[in-house]
């Protein structure tokens, strides 16, 4: 067999993994709309149903109503386990529809359902220890498996706040399990928290959504950019401008 080496200056051709959190209604599933403007046919893994802020758009999704135990056909006719559609993405019949990206909406409640079925498979229940076990055993492959897909993958997360021993607040992406909130936004190439402010302007008010790509006034988002293309507060509505931004050469004359 033969190997070829990659170069890493070419990055145009590199798939990478978002993740988005903020508060409900902050416009995180809006971004799931500018996905499919920019790249095209895409798929979205819905645990929420919160997608009509996109249904003026014809987007593929699936919806899942548990992490990986049966899903009642009775109640859910039409739905899937998380880890069934998992099994789908892996299958020829997913590489054959040409899908160019995936969103997850929302890691926030796919660790819940996902902790929920570990409490239930719990062999001792006087073992409190003993989910979290088995959480972990379900949830960590995941987060690789996700990270590992050869194309866009975009996630989406509700914000958590947590105020340290000197008043601090901050927030970070609300997954079950404090210790999942930091270790996961390490597999992400971009992280970024949505906050939305308003402001009226000759007596009209009007919003303004800015995402936090680094660590700025409490919110913990991150960018591997090392050419800083990046601003640590983006004033732009489409994450994917900073995606393309991540994926574009690098000039000769830009500073490391």
């Amino acid at each position: 067999m033969k190997i070829k080496p990659f170069k890493t200056s070419d990055v145009s051709s590199i798939a990478l993994n978002i993740l988005l959190y903020g508060h409900a209604g902050s416009g995180k599933t809006t971004q799931i709309g500018k996905m499919y403007d920019r790249y095209g046919k895409g798929l979205v893994l819905s645990g929420e149903g919160g997608l009509t802020s996109i249904s003026d758009k014809e987007i593929d999704y699936l919806p899942f109503y548990s992490f990986d135990h049966p899903v009642d056909k009775k109640v859910h006719p039409n739905g899937y386990s998380f880890m069934d559609i998992m099994g789908y993405i892996r299958s020829p019949e997913f590489a054959e529809q040409g899908y160019k990206w995936i969103a997850v909406d929302s890691i926030t409640e796919l660790s819940r359902r996902a902790f929920m079925e570990a409490q239930a498979e719990n062999p001792d229940k006087n073992n409190n220890f003993k989910p979290y076990q088995i959480y972990t055993q379900k949830l960590d492959p995941l987060i690789g498996d996700l990270r590992d897909l050869p194309m866009h993958t975009l996630v989406t997360a509700l914000a958590a706040e947590e105020t340290d021993d000197n008043g601090q607040t901050h927030f970070y992406p609300m997954l079950h399990q404090k210790s999942k909130q930091k270790k996961y936004a390490g597999d992400f190439d971009l992280v970024c928290g949505m906050v939305t402010k308003t402001a009226e302007v000759d007596g009209k008010v009007s919003l303004k959504r800015y995402l936090i790509c680094d660590q700025v006034h409490g919110w913990h988002g991150k960018n591997r950019d090392p050419h800083r293309r990046i601003k640590a507060v983006e004033t732009v509505s489409d994450v994917t401008e900073l995606v393309e931004r991540l994926r574009s050469p690098i000039t000769k004359g830009i500073a490391a």
